[in-house]
């Protein structure tokens, strides 16, 4: 019994190691398709720099940078964000690519499920986790009024539809390939759902950390929700629906600030 014990915890061991050193992987892989994507963008830049349209845009937009324009700043904040997100997203799909051959979608968890099909406990919990979050955000707001500036919408249309892009559909979908995808589908291999979705959720909290410890403590139980689900429904798509939900309702509240 105690042979069986000690291979089962080498097991374990084993597969934390083997998570750890898949994530350096999925970080490099994404940092090469970042530079590569600056490549692109800088021979794009070249090709086109005849064109007076594109020249006088160029030196627009390193006019405002170097004279810390707040809107093109912004632009260039989200633009950043959104190429970092994409990176990341496909970074974690060519791995599981490399790793699972014909399997790889079981890697990260990417498997039909039905919304209309669920049972009472997948709309119970979906409606807490949008109750949490609107309570979270509102408590948040009023104990620590330095935190309103986390989600401020820019004032005009372009960079606004920006944000949301970012909050609804890139952030979403990285995050849950990662968090829910990646890490959950991996950890709960070896282990529990209990240590499973604690590690995970934890993990995905401190990826939000700031100064003030509040964010991250205020998503933990996100994280939780957002496992659960992944664990009712054995499917990421899931947790991808949920969270991108709650983000659209924080951006549409963000709105008439």
């Amino acid at each position: 019994m105690d042979e069986i014990t000690q291979n089962n915890t080498k097991s374990k061991a084993y597969a934390l190691f083997e998570l750890c050193l898949s994530l350096i992987v999925i970080v490099g892989v994404a940092i090469i398709l970042s530079l590569l994507m600056v490549m692109l963008a800088a021979v794009t830049d070249a090709i086109l720099a005849h064109w007076p349209l594109t020249r006088s845009l160029e030196e627009s937009v390193r006019s405002a940078i170097s004279n810390r324009d707040s809107e093109a700043l912004t632009y260039l904040s989200l633009a950043t964000s959104s190429l970092t997100y994409l990176a990341v997203g496909l970074a974690v799909l060519i791995v599981a690519r490399l790793r699972g051959g014909a399997d790889w979608l079981d890697l990260v968890a990417w498997r039909p499920w039905s919304l209309w099909l669920r049972r009472r406990s997948f709309w119970l919990l979906v409606g807490a986790t949008l109750a949490y979050s609107f309570a979270a955000d509102f408590a948040i707001a009023y104990f620590s009024p330095d935190t309103r500036d986390w989600l401020t919408m820019p004032k005009d249309g372009a960079g606004a539809a920006l944000l949301a892009l970012l909050a609804v559909v890139f952030a979403p979908i990285t995050e849950e390939l990662v968090f829910r995808g990646w890490i959950f589908t991996n950890l709960r291999r070896n282990f529990s759902f209990l240590a499973t979705v604690l590690t995970s959720s934890a993990v995905f909290a401190g990826m939000h950390y700031d100064s003030t410890h509040v964010y991250a403590l205020a998503v933990f139980p996100v994280g939780l929700a957002l496992g659960s689900l992944r664990e009712l429904t054995g499917s990421v798509k899931s947790s991808m629906a949920l969270h991108a939900l709650n983000n659209f309702i924080a951006v549409c509240l963000s709105f008439p600030d």
